[in-house]
């Protein structure tokens, strides 16, 4: 039986200021391992509170003896936000997965990620 995994990670935390990618959240991956990561995230603009948005995305990814690549694209389950030009994504960098969050120009964010990562080996 092929050993598998299931790791939570929640209430991860960032604060974005200005429109530049940000890294949220990541999850190292070992070598020879299959992975699928659902995130969930929300976002709140400070200290005015008048805009909000939330994201679900997925993703597949393999570490194929210590290479990462992403197995298709990114899935956006879901997208609902007060302003369009935030955004919220999953992508790889080295051997890392990483949730990756998008605010605005001269705008204070907060956001929160959620992660679900299963794994198989």
């Amino acid at each position: 039986m092929p050993a598998h995994n299931t790791i939570l990670r929640t209430g991860v935390t960032v604060q974005t200021t200005d429109a530049t990618v940000t890294t949220a959240a990541t999850v190292a991956t070992e070598s020879d391992v299959a992975y699928h990561v659902v995130a969930r995230i929300v976002a709140y603009e400070t200290p005015s509170g008048n805009e909000a948005a939330g994201y679900e995305r997925a993703a597949t990814f393999k570490n194929d003896g210590g290479t990462l690549t992403q197995v298709g694209s990114t899935t956006a389950l879901a997208t609902h936000e007060d302003t369009g030009g935030w955004d919220a994504t999953l992508d790889a960098s080295g051997t890392t997965i990483r949730a990756r969050v998008t605010g605005a120009a001269a705008t204070t964010i907060n956001w929160r990620v959620d992660l679900e990562v299963y794994s198989v080996t």
